[in-house]
């Protein structure tokens, strides 16, 4: 029932930001924009929310929100209608950048509710995981020699 809820919010999202941006640069049927809305939503929640998300966090997941949303609408959408290439770069660029800035609380919204009992293995990129153990003797030599003379009086 989560999920439920939450490809719900995720299909709201997509299509307001669809109906709001692609038809001020392109002529898109409404029928249109709710079928490409509710595909982008079972892939992006795929993809970013339930895979991405929990691994790597939610910049990269809304890094690649943004780009699945840009290739998605430019091929989805661009590819089909005879419009100049700004218009459709525009449409592709403005909608998805709408949807990484909304897939960032969407994401807050499913690391709280959906993801908080299912942690998973993240990918440590930096922090304690990668450092190393640093020793008090930075010249092993000089301790070496310094243990011998201890051992010779």
């Amino acid at each position: 029932m989560k999920h439920l809820i939450a490809l719900v919010l995720k299909y709201v999202l997509l299509a307001t930001v669809f109906f709001a941006i692609v038809p001020l640069f392109l002529r898109v049927s409404s029928a249109e924009l709710l079928w490409f809305s509710l595909w982008m939503t079972i892939v992006a929640y795929a993809l970013g929310d339930l895979y991405l998300l929990p691994r790597f966090g939610n910049l990269s997941a809304a890094i690649a929100d943004f780009g699945l949303a840009f290739v998605g609408v430019w091929i989805g959408i661009g590819a089909f209608y005879d419009g100049n290439g700004t218009a459709v770069l525009n449409a592709t660029f403005f909608s998805a950048l709408l949807v990484a800035l909304g897939e960032v609380l969407f994401h807050a919204y499913v690391h709280r509710f959906i993801l908080h009992g299912q942690e998973e293995e993240k990918v440590p990129l930096l922090g304690r995981e990668w450092q190393t153990e640093m020793a008090e003797e930075f010249d092993v030599r000089r301790e070496a020699d310094h243990d011998d003379q201890k051992q010779k009086s």
